[in-house]
Formats: C-alpha cells, structure tokens, sequence
C-alpha cells in the first residue's frame, strides 16, 4: 500500500514537471500581426488626433436613451483601430454607432525605444442629448 501511494506521488511529480517548465520557460508574447505591444505605463497612451462623434440612433433619440458606451481596441502602429470590440453596452443601436465612430478615430501611436508599437486600450463613447 505505502509503495503504491510513493509511487504515484512521483508519478504525479514527474507529469506535473515538464507543464510548469514549459510555462515557465516560454512566457507568452502578445503580438498584433507580429509587432510586439508596447508595455503599458503608467500615463503613457496613445494620442487622439482625429474623433469625429458618433450619430446618434433614430431609435434611441426617439426614447431619450443616454449613457456612456466602453470599447475595448488596440491601436495600430499606424494609428488606425482595430479590433473594436463593446465592453459595456447601452442599446444595440448606440453600440453599433459607437464602433462605426470609432473605427473611423486616428491616433498618434506610442513610440517604445524609438518605434512606434501597436496598444490595447479602452476608450469611453457618451451619448448625450442635450
């Protein structure tokens, strides 16, 4: 009996071994189309140079519907958008129009040892009527 429970405690050792090796030996690397994100500081994001408002959606002005929508995207090492995806939704409606608004937005993207790299933010789009 003792023999059994020796043995499958090194057995449990030498299978759970190799999996903590492999994670520790290989950290993952997020990557947008293979350029390396820039390390979040604290601070340091990337600049809007262009935001046009979002419309707002027939629907919803009609009901009075107001409230903040969040998206998460990462910004390209050019400036452009991608990746939109809705954080926290209003109306199907408002979210739609904040990411047709958003995909439009351009950036001055962050510069990390003298090259700019891609970054995922979140940005906050208000719908106010006023």
């Amino acid at each position: 009996m003792r023999r059994s429970r020796v043995l499958a405690s090194v057995l449990a050792v030498l299978f759970a071994l190799p999996v903590q090796l492999v994670c520790r030996d290989t950290p993952a690397q997020d990557t947008y189309k293979g350029d390396a994100f820039c390390t979040p500081r604290r601070g340091v994001y990337p600049h809007r140079t262009y935001t046009p408002d979002p419309n707002y959606d027939d629907k919803d002005r009609k009901k009075r519907v107001q409230g903040t929508v969040v998206l998460s995207l990462i910004v390209t090492k050019e400036g452009d958008t991608d990746e939109i995806n809705v954080e926290k939704s209003l109306t199907p409606g408002l979210d739609k129009e904040a990411v047709k608004a958003v995909s439009r937005w351009r950036f001055e993207p962050v510069a990390e040892d003298g090259k700019t790299c891609p970054m995922k933010i979140k940005v906050e789009v208000e719908f106010r009527l006023y």
